[in-house]
């Protein structure tokens, strides 16, 4: 078999051990959706242009959207292309890995491989995605816990855009100034923000850096830093 044939047969194998997700792409996307609609989870898998027979690679990738979010975000950020996401990351980055995560399904490696990134969805990846079957839930364990789902997720402001959305100004501010307090560039943040006190255009979709978007749209909808 060809090296894209070998590929999909494992995001199929991989998708067979999991329960209710669609697939779509010929098994390179699953989706869920959750029990109100509004949210679904999706679950990637990336390959490499550099495949060879002994060397087919498979990243797979997790995301939380909301369709409520992406109307949100097109009126708020006047960006067509917005898609709602709330959360997104690598797998690698939410087990012990704690790196992007690649793996190899040539060969005999294919057995394992698929095994072992179905165990780690399993375990690491679907408790997250319960954590979002419903809006009121999500919004306390983000405002409570930030993003740091289990103890390998890293914390992320990506989330800041569903909270504006869907909660209250002091319940964005709390998961705010907690990201900002654990952050190990908490003076660049807190500099950034102060410098958009003088800026006379915000462009929100533009990003000088990580985070800088995110920054931007809490700075425009009057959060406030606590002095850490």
């Amino acid at each position: 078999m060809d090296t894209k044939t070998i590929f999909l047969d494992a995001c199929n194998v991989i998708a067979a051990q999991l329960d209710g997700f669609e697939i779509y792409k010929k098994g390179q996307r699953l989706k869920k959706n959750s029990p109100d609609k509004d949210m679904f989870f999706e679950i990637t898998f990336e390959s490499s242009y550099m495949n060879a027979p002994s060397h087919i690679m498979i990243t797979p990738n997790i995301a939380i959207y909301s369709k409520d979010l992406k109307k949100w975000q097109i009126e708020h950020t006047k960006n067509e292309f917005s898609n709602g996401l709330i959360y997104g990351s690598h797998l690698g980055y939410t087990t012990p890995h704690n790196t992007w995560k690649k793996w190899n399904v040539a060969g005999l490696s294919f057995e394992r491989s698929v095994n072992e990134i179905a165990g780690n969805i399993q375990k690491y990846v679907l408790p997250i995605f319960e954590l979002f079957n419903s809006k009121e839930n999500a919004i306390e364990v983000l405002k409570n816990n930030g993003t740091k789902f289990n103890k390998y997720a890293e914390d992320s402001l990506g989330p800041i855009d569903f909270l504006l959305c869907c909660s209250d100004k002091e319940t964005s501010e709390i998961f705010f100034n907690n990201f900002i307090k654990n952050s190990g560039h908490n003076k660049k943040i807190v500099s950034f923000y102060e410098k958009l006190k003088t800026e006379q255009e915000i462009d929100l979709n533009y990003s000088e850096f990580v985070d800088a978007r995110h920054l931007k749209l809490a700075f425009m909808n009057n959060l406030s830093i606590d002095n850490h």
